[in-house]
């Protein structure tokens, strides 16, 4: 019975310790949790990955610097010939596309009546002449004022003016070239009436060949009379040239300037306008080669790349074209060195942070 109770006992004591030790537990881990519960937000906030790109390290080359123009041939001159006098006619001697000479003959006129008044005033001129020598005598004799030996003087003045306007008016009967050319147009047939100032045909000179483009303002100031260039015809034909004229007013609706480049054509194969695209060295400049695949437009339409600056911000760079080759492109404007993203620039915008992921190493 003793023995029964001292079990008893035992058993009650380890009972109330283990209620105990519950509570002293139950109470640590509730203040714990509430200490848990404290930090919660803390421990919800989660950082989101930087995105991705692949971006390249380049560096600035010495180029040649090129501008290319896109324009059209043109005649070294121009000229439509215009009737100096009326007169119908009566012969003509040169046709469209013909190739001529300066003073051959295009159009012959009508002599009309001009031989006739040719033949007068001749004969007006030599008497007029034999009038003013007999009074230019008994002037001498004091036999004759020498207001009538003006009088005399002013008659002979004015048949010889009047025996060249019509030795003038003949020869405006004929109408030359001006200087070697092609005939482009003949607006006259045989027979036509034509009066002052109608025109009669037009002549090019294609000795020299004018290729001319519009140049940006942006590049106008690196063009001067000079320098060389090259034209590429749309038939494939590459001429050769100097630079002979930058215009030094803009053109009003394009604010570009005309440039025009000096192409011998002796043969005259080349033929005014013909597409031409045109490249002019300007010297050298520092460039980047690229592919126009990392080219992109910024908000207001400016071309440029995007690159990564040493804290993984993004940047737009604008970009000029310097020259375009079959191994890539060459793109000036850039800081000597930068890195290039090359993969993912339309999924970045500007100021975003991103990781950068050189070309050469392996994406994990």
């Amino acid at each position: 019975m003793r023995k029964s109770l001292i079990v008893a006992v035992l058993i009650v004591l380890a009972v109330a310790g283990w209620l105990s030790s519950g509570l002293i537990d139950g109470h640590r881990d509730g203040r714990s949790a509430k200490v848990l519960d404290q930090d919660a937000p803390s421990a919800e906030v989660k950082v989101e990955p930087l995105t991705r790109v692949r971006t390249r390290l380049i560096e600035a080359q010495s180029v040649p610097e090129r501008i290319i123009l896109l324009g059209s041939t043109e005649a070294k001159r121009r000229v439509r010939l215009r009737a100096q006098t009326a007169a119908a006619v009566t012969e003509v001697l040169a046709s469209r596309g013909e190739i001529v000479k300066r003073g051959d003959l295009i159009v012959r006129l009508a002599s009309d009546d001009r031989p006739a008044r040719l033949r007068q005033a001749r004969a007006l001129l030599k008497q007029r002449e034999t009038e003013y020598q007999a009074a230019s005598s008994l002037s001498k004799k004091n036999l004759r004022s020498k207001i009538a030996l003006t009088e005399a003087e002013a008659k002979l003045n004015a048949a010889q003016a009047s025996l060249e306007q019509i030795r003038v008016d003949i020869e405006r009967t004929y109408i030359r070239a001006p200087f070697d050319g092609v005939v482009d147009q003949r607006m006259v047939e045989l027979g036509d009436y034509i009066k002052i100032g109608e025109p009669v045909a037009t002549i090019l000179d294609l000795s020299t060949i004018i290729i001319a483009g519009d140049v940006s303002e942006h590049n106008v100031s690196k063009i001067s009379p000079g320098i060389s260039g090259t034209a590429v015809l749309v038939d494939k034909r590459e001429l050769s040239g100097q630079v002979t004229f930058v215009a030094r007013s803009s053109s009003n609706s394009t604010r570009t300037f005309r440039v025009e480049l000096d192409v011998p054509n002796p043969d005259y194969k080349i033929a005014e306008g013909i597409t031409a695209k045109i490249t002019l060295l300007v010297g050298d400049t520092l460039a980047h080669q690229l592919s126009p695949a990392v080219l992109t437009l910024d908000g207001d339409g400016v071309i440029g790349v995007k690159a990564v600056d040493d804290g993984g911000i993004v940047a737009f760079l604008p970009v000029t074209l310097v020259a375009d080759t079959p191994e890539g492109t060459w793109l000036g404007g850039l800081p000597r060195t930068l890195r290039v993203i090359t993969v993912g620039h339309e999924f970045v915008r500007v100021g975003q942070k991103v990781a950068s992921v050189p070309e050469q190493a392996p994406e994990s």
